[in-house]
């Protein structure tokens, strides 16, 4: 048996490039890619801050029920569900509650588990009509006559987000691992639309698949 850390995280930064997707895509759906940086103060905690890549870093899409409710019953979602996220960053606490080793074929890999909570900003495009509304200039969706465009207040454009999650951290060497993440991106949004307001508080489910560097 080894009870020995095969590598130590204590004073030391992660830095981690990242593939995203979205995991509960009822309406939208999402992929993309990111990058995180961490800095572990302690083997069981460190401070993260994590971000998709500015203007091409997120790719939302409408989810196939979109398009099914409006073919089938000539229906469409609240307006406010229609919204899609186009970028979002958080500062977050990491917390490893759980350490061990895979022993795969006599090689032994290094994994830990850990929580993540934090506090961060994520930005929305709201649905418009094209040639009707100021700023949508984007194709419309086919079928729905719906465009985007950034909303024209800066308070709805940008908005305050928690974020909560859980991973798996898994090292093949002293310095190169993968990491595995789920993550859900919680912000409070609405949209004005012909004199109408419609809310809702919005939980963005993401799966972040990236590969770790400890420096």
């Amino acid at each position: 048996i080894v009870q020995r850390r095969a590598y130590s995280k204590k004073g030391r930064f992660e830095l981690t490039p990242f593939f995203l997707t979205g995991l509960n895509p009822k309406f939208v759906g999402y992929l993309g890619g990111g990058l995180s940086a961490a800095y572990h103060l302690r083997e069981n905690f460190s401070i993260e801050v994590a971000s998709s890549l500015p203007t091409i870093g997120m790719f939302p899409f409408y989810s196939a029920l979109v398009y099914e409710v409006y073919q089938y019953e000539g229906l469409t979602p609240e307006d406010v569900d229609l919204k899609q996220m186009d970028y979002f960053g958080a500062v977050s606490a990491q917390y490893s509650a759980l350490y061990g080793k895979f022993d795969i074929y006599s090689i032994l890999l290094d994994y830990d588990l850990y929580l993540t909570a934090g506090v961060g900003f994520s930005t929305t495009k709201e649905i418009c009509t094209p040639s009707r509304e100021e700023g949508c200039t984007e194709q419309p969706v086919a079928g729905l006559g719906f465009g985007l465009r950034a909303p024209l207040t800066n308070s709805d454009y940008l908005k305050l987000s928690g974020n909560l999650g859980a991973g798996i951290r898994l090292f093949f060497t002293e310095r190169v691992g993968v990491r595995v993440e789920v993550r859900d991106i919680v912000y409070a949004d609405h949209q004005v639309r012909n004199g109408a307001v419609t809310t809702d508080i919005r939980n963005t489910m993401l799966l972040f698949l990236g590969a770790s560097f400890l420096l």
